[in-house]
């Protein structure tokens, strides 16, 4: 980093180190006010929010209901934002008061199988809290399949707060052959599989009945290296706590038509998805484009066609 980002780092980390001293009930109650004035003052996020939430629930964007769902969905999401300087304070001694865990039996059924496991999760709830919760509760480490923040500043933050409990992160975009190494030796990957992907990396499934293009590298690397995949999600429960809920391993297609096997366990992983976001739908992150396909080649147009026949 140049010595300006170098600054920015120090000046980022030291605001989050004081932010941090605030118990994290009083700044989850600052999610409502800065939730609402996020929706004034946004109106990009504020209609891509509507839209999909429309979208989804077959609605038009002023329905009241859909306008009631954007408004929760703000303020969660600014309130996860909120606790973030808590979590450089959160330690096998105090996790109990952020996350309550169940089934994690789910997990450890898997590791004992001995092939590694892939833990299927999204951006729901607060997913960087869940991430540290799960090494802390149960002492094991997970690798984090990750794609670097833009602004590098705080990305070196965000990632020392990520690792900082031993788990490790994977540039998803150098990813090639790291995985597969550390899956034979029994490790646990998680992957973030619920936002949209390039056409030329995804396959075409429905997501709340609409065609989605979701990233088909966990189906393949779950087939190749034959792996159980675990489903891992949380969400804000009325106590404040996060419930981090644990799925026994999927039961995979293996017809042995690997093309459509890839289809059918991508289509699998977005139906779970689909059914945890449906949970709490004001917890998920409706401000990403979860529908955008564009900038498709006609000659690949095809994928559609077979990925929803």
């Amino acid at each position: 980093m140049t010595a300006f980002e170098n600054l920015q780092y120090w000046l980022i980390k030291g605001f989050l180190g004081f932010l941090s001293i605030f118990p994290r009930k009083l700044m989850g109650m600052l999610g409502t006010p800065l939730g609402l004035f996020w929706l004034l003052v946004d109106k990009r996020h504020r209609d891509i929010a509507g839209d999909n939430l429309a979208k989804a629930y077959g609605r038009d964007i002023h329905d009241p209901e859909i306008r009631k769902m954007r408004r929760a969905n703000f303020i969660q999401l600014a309130r996860s934002a909120l606790e973030i300087p808590s979590l450089f304070r959160m330690s096998a001694r105090n996790v109990d008061s952020y996350v309550t865990i169940e089934n994690e039996r789910h997990l450890t059924d898997a590791i004992a199988k001995g092939k590694g496991v892939l833990a299927l999760t999204a951006h729901l709830g607060n997913w960087e809290m869940m991430s540290l919760a799960t090494p802390l509760k149960l002492g094991i480490d997970v690798y984090e399949l990750v794609r670097p923040l833009d602004h590098a500043p705080m990305d070196r933050v965000i990632s020392e707060l990520r690792t900082r409990v031993g788990n490790k992160l994977i540039d998803k975009d150098k990813s090639a052959g790291i995985v597969t190494d550390l899956l034979a030796k029994n490790n646990i990957i998680a992957i973030l599989l619920d936002q949209n992907a390039s056409w030329y990396e995804g396959v075409y499934v429905r997501f709340f009945d609409r065609v989605a293009c979701a990233n088909k590298g966990m189906a393949m690397l779950a087939l190749l290296c034959d792996v159980p995949v675990v489903p891992l999600f949380n969400f804000r429960g009325k106590d404040g706590r996060y419930r981090v809920i644990f799925e026994k391993a999927l039961t995979l297609h293996k017809t042995g038509d690997f093309e459509q096997d890839v289809i059918e366990n991508t289509r699998l992983f977005t139906q779970v998805i689909e059914k945890y976001v449906r949970m709490a739908p004001d917890n998920w992150l409706w401000v990403h484009r979860r529908w955008r396909i564009k900038d498709i080649p006609e000659e690949a147009r095809h994928k559609i066609r077979g990925s929803l026949e």
